[in-house]
């Protein structure tokens, strides 16, 4: 985004960046996505690798992408296209990630909106079985549902990057964070939590073992495999975003520590969700029922669990309100990236290219919200093959086109140490791609089950 006097706006401080990129990060993929994974490889053990990846791993991919974006001062299309024209694809790829997600995105905030609505208004019918199905299937209340959503997600993409964003992720993160600590707080002192939050955070080492007891690198694997693809999912990696955002970062901002902080509040709230969602689910319908994944633990399962939880409907209130904030702050974010890049390459006023992209919204929601089958291959499309292709090239980029140099004297600016850059030099040279491209291979193959992950 330029401003009419080519100025590049910029956050008020290295805290606003980390608010807003913490924002960005924390989405519905942390209250949904990681409590299933994590019941599913081994509790604790998923949490264990998972921690372990972002801090060996992922904070040098949210270096690199940072970096890129504070060094170019431009959104991810124009970005890699200054630093190399024959790369510039990658730009595009990080561009088109956010613009496909977008629309499916204010449909599911939709239905969250809607939910919240139900718990205020009417929270016996939220639990009734059949309420998602009939809901989904009404084109005016989906549609409806998705447009609120929608011009309030475009409404601080209006406002600029200090006014929108920065100030509504100064009011919605501190409200996200209160209310995630508030409601596990609450679960976790029931009388029937102590069994799921054993499930949840105690390393269960059997889940890594074969049948007759022995050790499975299969398993390890897997578990392996499941918590990287998780982190690139929750951390906005591969989607422009951190790109964008750091095109706003003042050069008086360590990336490297702000890098940091971004992932320690996005694992934190990660963890929390899962402490919020597992006990009560794993004491009303068992295991089966705390490794359920997707859009019917949300708006399926955990209505049931809340119906029959003491003082469920505020729980539920609650836990809605929370996510609503966490798919909004994420949303203006997914916005922000769209916008921006039509700002720097087609050199749009930011109010015609919100316009356009709200536009533009309005008319790709459609298809997501009157068909769940369309909105599922979207975001496997975007997710499980963009996403992963995306980094993959960002790496190899970076690595050995671009070369790490590029990047380490971006993060040592005005004399900030990088005393990892050994590291951070052989991850994404080498380590990096490969585990991609696995994340990559595997998940495609699982998909059309030709193999089983």
């Amino acid at each position: 985004m330029t401003k009419k006097n080519g100025e590049r706006a910029n956050w008020s401080g290295q805290m606003a960046f980390i608010l807003a990129a913490a924002a960005s990060a924390v989405g519905l993929g942390n209250l949904w996505r990681f409590p299933a994974s994590a019941a599913t490889y081994g509790g604790g053990i998923f949490i264990l690798v998972y921690i372990a990846l972002f801090f060996v791993f992922g904070v040098f991919l949210m270096i690199t992408e940072i970096a890129v974006g504070r060094a170019t001062r431009l959104s991810a299309v124009s970005a890699f296209a200054s630093l190399n024209r024959k790369w510039a694809a990658v730009g595009w790829l990080g561009t088109l990630v956010p613009a496909l997600i977008l629309p499916y995105y204010c449909v599911i905030g939709g239905w969250v909106l809607r939910y919240l609505w139900g718990y205020l208004v009417h929270p016996g019918g939220m639990a009734e079985k059949e309420f998602f199905a009939a809901f989904t299937a009404s084109p005016a209340e989906t549609l409806g549902c998705t447009a609120v959503f929608a011009a309030a997600t475009f409404a601080m993409i209006y406002l600029g990057v200090k006014k929108g964003i920065e100030g509504s992720n100064k009011v919605l993160m501190p409200l996200l964070l209160a209310l995630t600590v508030g409601v596990a707080a609450f679960t976790v002192t029931r009388p029937d939590a102590a069994a799921g939050l054993k499930y949840y955070l105690v390393p269960d080492f059997s889940r890594l073992c074969n049948p007759d007891g022995s050790f499975s690198p299969v398993l390890l694997a897997k578990t392996v495999l499941a918590a990287m693809g998780q982190m690139f999912f929750s951390l906005s990696l591969a989607m422009g975003i951190l790109v964008t955002y750091g095109s706003y970062m003042p050069k008086s901002a360590d990336i490297g520590r702000s890098s940091l902080r971004i992932g320690v509040i996005d694992t934190f709230v990660a963890v929390l969700a899962g402490a919020i969602i597992i006990p009560p689910a794993f004491a009303f319908g068992g295991e089966e029922l705390a490794r359920t994944a997707g859009v019917g633990l949300m708006f399926v399962s955990l209505p049931q669990v809340f119906a029959a939880l003491p003082g469920g409907s505020v729980v539920a209130v609650a836990f809605f309100a929370l996510a609503l904030f966490a798919a909004l702050t994420s949303a203006i974010s997914i916005a922000e990236t769209v916008v921006a890049s039509l700002c720097d390459f087609f050199r749009f006023h930011r109010r015609g290219a919100t316009t356009l992209t709200a536009v533009y919204v309005a008319l790709a929601a459609v298809p997501s919200a009157l068909s769940l089958t369309f909105l599922d291959r979207t975001d496997f499309i975007t997710n499980s093959i963009f996403m992963p292709v995306c980094a993959l090239l960002t790496c190899i980029f970076i690595g050995w086109v671009g070369r790490p140099g590029f990047v380490r004297d971006e993060v040592t600016a005005l004399g900030v140490k990088f005393g990892s850059y050994p590291v951070y030099r052989f991850i994404i040279r080498y380590l990096a791609p490969v585990l991609i491209a696995t994340i990559l291979v595997t998940y495609v193959l699982a998909r059309f089950g030709l193999i089983q992950f």
